[in-house]
């Protein structure tokens, strides 16, 4: 069926080609978003060795066996790079380049010993077990919303999968003495097919993590004061509303403050100066007040906390605790220190 076989063949390429221009127009409307240009790398790098490996008997062509390893290589570190950075977490080097290494032992190995196609493939698809674990680690450890778990979970479920995949090739009775043979075995369609399928799953697992990020920093600034980093004043309403529900029947205390004469900062040393006396002021507020107090820009000069859980002899405490360190703040000017 030469049809079927054209089928499963560009299935990959198309996929691997697609996902690669999906996340690499996103790094260009967005150039800050490197993790993009990294999983796009990774696609592009998987398209050569996916392309590779079905079309040339890499037993024939010693360099198209370095070419497929490089594509391997490279594909895998940019996938981990790319999750890595997206995740905020550190590269596992370690773990990475030891892999590497005792693939590539298995792989010299393999080739020197004649027909050992077998092990081969089984050095390389446990590398992408490995591959896939790191990923789904840096995932796992780095969630912060329901989509990070299905992402781990994907890449979990493709690195059992691809587990179990060499453990029953192992088992049968499938002749893996050489590429040629495996390329036209019954077996090398439906692998290349799942491989394939995994990675557009893998690719739109990310793709909504990157929609929950954007949707987040969209929430973000639609919250936040810009100046200071502080609730602005709309959020701040539906979040005190929230929080006395939740701390019912519970008092709440109430703090109201502004800046002194902030007109002759501004005045005096110009908006520059006000606006750094602000953000000063702002990180004040949340380095000195519980990690559960709500603080807030209501507008210029005027600030808000809300404390949850506090009776008013505690509140008067804190509003102290406050003004004594404003008066200890020291802002740095030209020339000297500015106080507020």
């Amino acid at each position: 069926m030469p049809y079927a076989n054209l089928t499963y063949e560009m299935l990959g390429p198309a996929i691997f080609l697609s996902a690669g221009f999906a996340f690499l127009l996103l790094y260009i409307h967005d150039r800050t978003q490197l993790p993009a240009l990294r999983l796009s790398g990774a696609y592009f790098a998987s398209l050569f060795g996916f392309v590779a490996v079905m079309l040339v008997d890499s037993d024939l062509q010693p360099a198209f066996q370095a070419a497929i390893l490089v594509s391997l290589f490279s594909g895998h570190f940019l996938l981990v790079w790319g999750v890595a950075s997206l995740f905020g977490k550190k590269f596992p080097w370690p773990a990475f380049w030891l892999s590497v290494a005792v693939v590539l032992s298995l792989i010299i190995y393999a080739n020197a010993s004649g027909a050992m196609f077998w092990l081969r493939f089984t050095a390389i698809s446990g590398f992408t077990v490995l591959v896939d674990l790191m990923c789904c680690v840096l995932v796992w450890r780095a969630r912060s919303h329901r989509v990070d778990i299905v992402v781990a979970l994907v890449f979990l479920a493709q690195a059992a999968l691809t587990l179990n995949r060499i453990v029953l090739i192992q088992l049968s009775e499938i002749d893996l003495s050489t590429h040629s043979v495996f390329k036209n075995s019954d077996f090398a369609p439906s692998m290349q097919t799942e491989n394939a399928i995994f990675a557009i799953v893998i690719g739109l697992a990310l793709f909504s993590r990157y929609s929950v990020t954007l949707v987040m920093q969209l929430r973000r600034l639609a919250d936040t004061d810009p100046l200071t980093g502080l609730l602005n004043r709309r959020a701040f309403e539906a979040k005190v509303q929230a929080l006395r529900a939740a701390s019912a029947p519970l008092p709440t205390g109430l703090i109201i403050c502004d800046i002194d004469h902030f007109k002759r900062v501004n005045d005096s040393h110009g908006h520059e100066v006000g606006g750094r006396s602000l953000k000063a002021f702002a990180e004040l507020l949340e380095r000195e007040t519980p990690d559960t107090a709500i603080c807030t820009r209501l507008g210029g000069e005027e600030f808000c906390i809300v404390l949850a859980g506090v009776n008013d002899e505690a509140t008067r405490l804190q509003a102290t605790h406050l003004r004594r360190a404003v008066e200890q703040l020291q802002i740095g000017i030209r020339g000297g220190n500015l106080s507020l």
